[in-house]
């Protein structure tokens, strides 16, 4: 097919955002896959204050030879066999959640129980108060412009929340007086439906559970920093058995409601195809909520997002609005906020955020205190001694990016952090790399909290921005600095340069994006400044700057589902940057769609080649884009909602 004319039949219906289980500061990730179980693999990254990184190497494990150093410590876990075997250890879902020794696991008979029965109500009222105002939402492909979440997905025969991942976050010691950090149980939302036949898919939809990890004394968290660092020479049943007996991090009881600290739902509420927003690429909102065990009503009840400001509440009431800027300005605080263990007074907090993409940052909706602040109003504010933080736009974003929403746009895949490995024999409708970049750039900063912990030593648990590690390269696609004092250290590698790419006027000096100075695949290449608004709806982007392209190659633009646009070419004479993908072709396949036909079968008749940007773990894709896999197995960029499972529309009715 001649490319102009594969450009302008490119694209699936179109689209826009994502989002990940849990709340907190630095939800848990996804990550590098070493003998069947996710580690971390990279030297700790320079930090530019605090006490000096923990080393590299640790106490000898239990059961090693003298000499022998200790294997790293196991971070997070993502081989989809281990995770089976734990659920079949009691750490399914609704064994979690209820306490039951022998839950259901289909949602038809979970919800009917007292405990998922007071979640889902509050889910399904937001979904409803969505309905009520926006009379264009629905959740029929056909007769709704604004495409939302099927509240019975929630209780449906057909789904179930599946294990996906297993989060060692020690690190969050900072925000645990009485505890050595947390354990996460990340579980997904997934189908398998019995009509159509073979319809099969997971959902934007993500629940966790935060474990304590109890007795937060020095001797225990060394135990358990041990016990993780064991962990990490294991792997498959050896692995799983080890988790769960006395001696393992989820030894029996480790999951115990008394344990729970919070569980966190991410949910994709509804999506705006691009023919409904055109400018930005597409639109959707994600629901972030938290929830408590409240054992004498014997439900789950929510509870306060941590650092999440009642955006609402505040700016109605001016008094309030100053006493936070008060806290926020006091030098006690101030300390804790460069460092990024800070805990915004309950006073202030909201039970329910929205993040929405695409456009990430650049969109007031995920920087609850850029709108409730003007960096003017922290003009007075003294920041000298800080190390991160250098000038009053600079404690905003950092605030931002404490926040719910603000992490969850900060180098997500679609707004989730863990999303859970594929089938290996999947090839539509896969992701290649479900992690994200920001996490996985975390990952060495919490081994050397476990290292520093196993031997007793005194971690230094400063973390830096979501957005950007200390030390990070500046790869292609990373955050940069355009001049601000407090992201003067963020440059980019050598043949990239830092553009304002989407960044809102007003903040043009401040965070850019690492692009190619010559264009190469991938790129952007229909570039508008968002202007942003308090209200995500009322969002849109500056009349766009056409960019150029490498030779051979087009533009697919922002109406048809490319925030940004991307550089697209041809399968034959591919870049080094480039992989042959495949893009479907916009009419058969949305009338293929509209037969009925599954989402899988029409993208397997209704594609055409394309070159697209290769991607991994280790090379990431710009925002906006994730890493799907193609038919060789390697990963290619493309935008989410080009995947069934990222979107909440299209499925086959529950």
């Amino acid at each position: 097919m001649p490319l102009r004319r594969l450009r302008l039949a490119l694209v699936v219906a179109a689209l826009a955002g994502a989002g990940f289980a849990g709340c907190s500061r630095r939800p848990s990730a996804p990550g590098q896959d070493v003998a069947n179980v996710a580690r971390a693999g990279d030297a700790a990254p320079q930090r530019p204050s605090g006490p000096p990184p923990a080393s590299s190497s640790s106490a000898p494990a239990p059961g090693a030879a003298p000499h022998e150093p200790a294997p790293p410590p196991l971070l997070r876990i993502t081989d989809r066999a281990t995770l089976t075997s734990l659920e079949a250890a009691g750490l399914d879902f609704g064994s979690v959640l209820t306490e039951a020794p022998r839950a259901p696991s289909s949602l038809a008979a979970l919800s009917r129980t007292p405990e998922l029965a007071s979640v889902t109500r509050a889910l399904v009222d937001d979904l409803r108060q969505v309905q009520r105002a926006d009379p264009r939402s629905g959740t029929s492909v056909a007769r709704h412009a604004h495409r939302l979440f099927d509240e019975r997905w929630l209780s449906a025969g057909s789904a179930r929340f599946e294990l996906v991942g297993v989060v060692n976050r020690m690190d969050r010691r900072p925000f645990h007086a009485a505890g050595c950090g947390e354990t996460r149980l990340v579980y997904r939302l997934a189908y398998a439906a019995e009509a159509p036949a073979g319809a099969r898919s997971r959902l934007p939809m993500t629940a966790a559970f935060e474990l304590l990890a109890p007795a937060g004394d020095a001797r225990s968290c060394r135990r358990l920093a041990q016990a993780w660092s064991r962990a990490g020479a294991l792997s498959g049943p050896d692995l799983a058995r080890f988790l769960t007996s006395p001696e393992g991090p989820l030894a029996p009881g480790a999951a115990s409601r008394a344990n729970l600290s919070r569980l966190v739902v991410n949910l994709q509420s509804v999506r705006w195809p691009s023919t409904v927003r055109p400018d930005l690429g597409g639109h959707a909102e994600y629901v972030l909520r938290a929830f408590r065990w409240d054992a004498g009503a014997g439900r789950y009840a929510p509870l306060a997002l941590e650092n999440t400001p009642d955006v609402a509440r505040l700016s109605r009431d001016p008094r309030q609005r100053e006493r936070l800027r008060a806290w926020l300005s006091a030098p006690e605080n101030l300390a804790r906020i460069d460092g990024g263990t800070a805990l915004l007074p309950g006073e202030f907090l909201a039970t329910k955020a929205l993040s929405a993409t695409p456009h990430g940052l650049a969109r007031r909706v995920n920087r609850p205190f850029r709108v409730l602040f003007e960096p003017r109003d922290f003009g007075g504010v003294d920041l000298g001694g800080l190390s991160r933080i250098r000038s009053p736009e600079g404690l905003i974003r950092r605030l931002d990016q404490m926040t719910c929403p603000g992490c969850h746009q900060s180098g997500s895949v679609a707004g989730f952090h863990l999303l859970g490995e594929e089938d290996p024999a999947r090839v539509l409708d896969a992701l290649h790399t479900a992690e994200s970049a920001h996490l996985a750039g975390d990952l060495a900063r919490r081994r050397a909290v476990v290292e520093a912990l196993a031997r007793g030593a005194a971690p230094d648990e400063a973390a830096p921005f979501p957005e950007r590690g200390d030390g990070a390269r500046g790869g292609y696609g990373a955050r940069c600095g355009l001049g601000d004092p407090s992201f003067a250290d963020w440059t980019c590698a050598e043949g990239l340069v830092c553009s304002a790419y989407d960044a809102p006027r007003e903040d043009r000096a401040t965070v850019g994006v690492c692009l190619p100075a010559a264009p190469e695949l991938g790129d952007p290449c229909q570039v508008g400044a968002v202007v942003p608004h308090a209200d995500p709806h009322r969002d849109r982007a500056a009349a766009a700057q056409a960019g150029a392209c490498p030779p051979a190659a087009v533009c697919n633009t922002s109406p048809v589902g490319f925030p940004g646009g991307m550089c697209t070419g041809s399968c034959g004479a591919l870049p080094e940057e480039g992989v042959c993908g495949a893009i479907a072709v916009l009419d058969p396949f949305n009338r293929c769609l509209a037969r009925g036909t599954l989402f899988t079968e029409c993208l397997s008749r209704h594609v055409a080649p394309a070159g697209l940007r290769r991607c991994s773990s280790e090379e990431p894709c710009r925002e906006d884009y994730v890493c799907a896999r193609t038919s060789s197995g390697e990963g290619a960029c493309i935008p989410p909602y080009f995947l069934f499972q990222l979107r909440v529309d299209g499925h086959a009715v529950p």
